[in-house]
């Protein structure tokens, strides 16, 4: 049988529902859940991991499109690659997801909307980690929703070797990626260029139009990263990374007339933003500590708009280490960090952030009957500008011997979101605003790759925009999303074939029962990946998108409607030459469906994309 990867699903699966193999668990390791190395065994809270060849493999050039076939997630777009991008996790929106790089914040603070999806690529991506469930207990505040950790290449290997990948598809899409790695006794060296050019389609499509009638909006992004380290002795390592996305993305501005807003050959905007840092850890038989110095970066141009330009900044010290006990196989772990956010231009304001935390796990074997894993976590953050704040998780994980391949899990946590300089201090601005809250818990049983998981989250004090003042405020009341993740994975062997499938019944209603937008209560993913040819990976890719409420804003007042449901397939197929070579080609959106993912925006038609990659 032809090798398999572990499947973006799989591995994600393996985390959360699947896998009644503990030592599968054992053999996955994530940092994101605690700040600290952890085997998934010991992790009770929901995990997805995405590896390399899972991107490879699916060919997914954003981090959107990956992330988009896992359980609980859902994204909507306002136009095609490279325009505003938006992520929902288990119903919440993107600006309540901390989004890292490497452990750097994403999050744009001069933005109200969170991490930039729509600008980060793939290529030079290791693996994401995908921790779900509020988790300020460990990184402090916008963690209500969960944390996105996306981990870049590093050199593993003696001597040098790399990956050259050239495609090329309709709309004239083009990408180019340039992988280098360089390892020589204890200094090693990691470089990465990706360049993703493409003429695009119009961003906004009036209902019913025909997409090909309008302008093209295009998009260019060039991304750099450059990661460096030294092993001073075999206990100490010191590593310096820098990260670099520039990008121009044409829109489509605000027109009454939707024709002319279609064709709106003029907006434009550009962003840069920058991450850097220096990292010095120890590891030893004792245990292990990391001291850093990190820094994101942030600028957004807009020549058209009323404001023209969003800069800002988040600088980050801190230092955390843990070690191991004999009670109960227990883990510790704990930190301090420093954060200071600011926001440039008319606004000028800034604030700070410090906070402490303490994470600690225990094992617990032959308790009720099998093994039981234990992990609880406390923080307490201060402001500059609002209330302190203090958070914590619980989880507890079993392990059934008696029925074997059955485990279960519950975790309970609380989190917290800040408002962003922008809701506080510009002319919408509220300086009376205070973080909200969120209460957030779930429910998982796995039994032989058959797992389910149940969710419910309460937000308090939701910050947004008030109708009624034209500012931001804490709007009253309660914001509840619950739901279910239901997860199978699997392998036929007899045919080389493996499958993967999800389902997520989202509820998402605001503090008055009426639901949230652009949230579908139904969604579900079905991959079929085929390796019975010699040298041979088939694949198809098939997504479920149920109905949808949104808002037709061409009408005043603005009148609710519901967005149809829809399904996409797409296609993909590799083959391994020699040498390293291997050639691909894919068909996105193979049905040629037409459907819009946010009323009055275009969606692509069918897309046929082919490409090689030369490992050397």
């Amino acid at each position: 049988m032809h090798k398999v990867n572990i499947s973006l699903l799989v591995a994600s699966l393996l985390a959360v529902n699947l896998t009644a193999n503990q030592t599968k668990l054992e053999k996955i390791t994530v940092t994101t859940a605690s700040k600290a190395p952890q085997s998934l065994q010991n992790i009770t809270a929901n995990v997805d991991v995405i590896t390399h060849e899972d991107i490879e493999e699916r060919d997914n050039i954003t981090v959107a499109q990956a992330l988009s076939q896992i359980a609980g997630f859902s994204t909507y777009s306002n136009g095609g690659l490279g325009h505003a991008t938006s992520m929902l996790l288990r119903g919440f929106d993107s600006k309540r997801v901390l989004v890292l790089i490497d452990g750097v914040r994403y999050n744009d603070p001069t933005s109200i909307n969170g991490a930039q999806f729509e600008h980060l690529l793939t290529g030079d991506i290791a693996k994401i980690e995908v921790i779900k469930g509020a988790q300020s207990g460990i990184w402090g505040a916008d963690a209500t929703a969960g944390v996105i950790n996306i981990i870049t290449k590093k050199a593993t290997k003696d001597g040098l070797s790399g990956l050259v990948n050239l495609e090329y598809g309709s709309y004239n899409t083009q990408k180019y990626l340039l992988n280098s790695n360089y390892k020589k006794d204890a200094f090693d060296i990691s470089f990465d260029a990706q360049r993703l050019k493409t003429d695009g389609f119009s961003a906004k499509v009036p209902p019913k139009a025909d997409i090909g009638d309008f302008e093209d909006d295009g998009y260019t992004n060039n991304t750099f990263n450059l990661k460096t380290g030294y092993n001073i002795t075999s206990e100490d390592r010191i590593e310096a990374f820098y990260n670099l996305i520039d990008s121009d993305t044409d829109y489509d501005g605000y027109n009454a007339d939707p024709v002319k807003a279609a064709n709106d050959a003029n907006s434009t905007t550009s962003s840069k933003e920058q991450f850097y840092g220096i990292n010095y850890t120890k590891t030893s038989s004792w245990g292990h500590a990391k001291v850093y110095a990190q820094k994101s970066k942030f600028q957004r141009k807009y020549p058209n708009s009323f404001t023209k330009k969003y800069n800002g900044s988040i600088d980050e010290i801190g230092l955390n280490g843990g070690t191991s006990y004999n009670y109960f196989k227990g883990d510790i772990n704990a930190g301090l960090d420093y954060k200071k956010f600011k926001h440039d231009n008319k606004i000028s304001k800034d604030y700070n952030n410090k906070g402490i935390f303490l994470a600690n796990s225990n094992s617990f074997d032959a308790l009720l009957g099998g093994k039981t894993i234990l992990n609880e976590a406390l923080r307490y953050d201060t402001f500059s500008s609002f209330d302190n704040k203090f958070t914590y998780k619980i989880g507890v994980k079993h392990f059934h011997e008696h029925i074997k391949g059955l485990w279960t899990s519950f975790n309970y946590a609380t989190a917290y979101n800040v408002p962003t300089l922008y809701q506080l201090y510009s002319k919408y601005g509220n300086k009376n605003l205070t973080p909200e809250t969120t209460k957030s818990y779930d429910v998982t049983i796995n039994y032989q790759g058959l797992g389910i998981t149940y969710f419910h989250n309460t937000i308090t004090d939701l910050l947004d925009y008030d109708m009624t003042t034209f500012k931001y405020g804490n709007l009253k009341g309660k914001n509840k999303l619950s739901g279910v993740e239901l997860s199978y994975a699997n392998t036929i062997e007899a045919i080389d074939t493996r499958y993967n499938f999800n389902y997520t019944y989202l509820k998402a209603e605001d503090a008055k029962g009426d639901k949230l937008k652009r949230r579908p209560k139904h969604s579900a993913n079905l991959s079929i990946d085929y390796y019975g040819l010699k040298n041979t990976h088939i694949g198809t890719q098939i997504q479920y998108i149920g109905k949808r409420d949104d808002k037709d804003f061409s009408t005043y007042p603005a009148k609710d409607i519901t967005l149809k449901s829809y399904t996409l397939v797409d296609l993909i197929a590799d083959y391994d030459i020699s040498n390293g070579f291997q050639i691909y080609a894919k068909v996105n959106n193979l049905l040629d469906k037409k459907y819009q993912q946010v009323l009055g925006y275009g969606t692509s038609e069918r897309a046929f994309y082919a490409g090689i990659r030369y490992r050397y």
